[in-house]
């Protein structure tokens, strides 16, 4: 398969815009999770008490 240059720029966009949407929702992502983590201990430490 060939690949022209208009099809090679539909390629590279699209990895662009895969790049970019990770960038967006992957620091969300992380700290979703890190504050998951850090309400579980504080309620944790919260029980024992």
């Amino acid at each position: 398969m060939k690949i022209n240059p208009v099809r090679a720029m539909i390629i590279v966009s699209l990895g662009i815009i895969i790049l970019y949407v990770l960038g967006l929702f992957l620091p969300i992502i992380k700290n979703t999770k890190e504050s998951k983590i850090d309400n579980s201990i504080k309620t944790r430490i919260i029980n024992k008490i």
